[in-house]
Parts: structure tokens; sequence; C-alpha cells
């Protein structure tokens, strides 16, 4: 993962980028105030304690099934 502790904040393209997720998905989220967020005019920045927080949540959640099979095996 790149060093993302010099930037406090990150646009929502940076964001989809880091988390790989698609544009609308990203979008619906800061709509749904599901990942904090603020607004400056038209833009929206997103903390990067935020998309540190997504992005171990979503890291964990794809790396449990391999956890099984590997400890099955």
């Amino acid at each position: 993962m790149e060093n993302r502790s010099s930037n406090p904040f990150f646009t929502p393209e940076e964001f989809r980028r880091i988390l790989r997720c698609s544009r609308s998905l990203c979008y619906e989220m800061l709509r749904e105030q599901k990942i904090r967020n603020f607004k400056l005019g038209k833009r929206y920045f997103i903390p990067a304690s935020e998309v540190e927080r997504l992005s171990r949540s979503t890291t964990a959640e794809n790396d449990y099934p391999q956890k099984v099979d590997t400890d099955l095996w």
C-alpha cells in the first residue's frame, strides 16, 4: 500500500482508486453518509483516516476465505 499519511484528505476519485470501487458506488456512499466526508463548494473530501478504516475492513473481508482454506489444508 502507498503511504497515505502525507495527505490528510482524498478526493472521491483517489478514494475509489485506493479501494477499487466504482464511481457510482463511491458517490452513493457519500450521499448516504456511509463515508465520513465534507463538502467544499461542489467538491467532496474524504479524511485519510476514513480511507484507512475502510481499507482495513475490506482487506479483512477479502482475506477471510483464504485464511479458512489455508487452515483446512
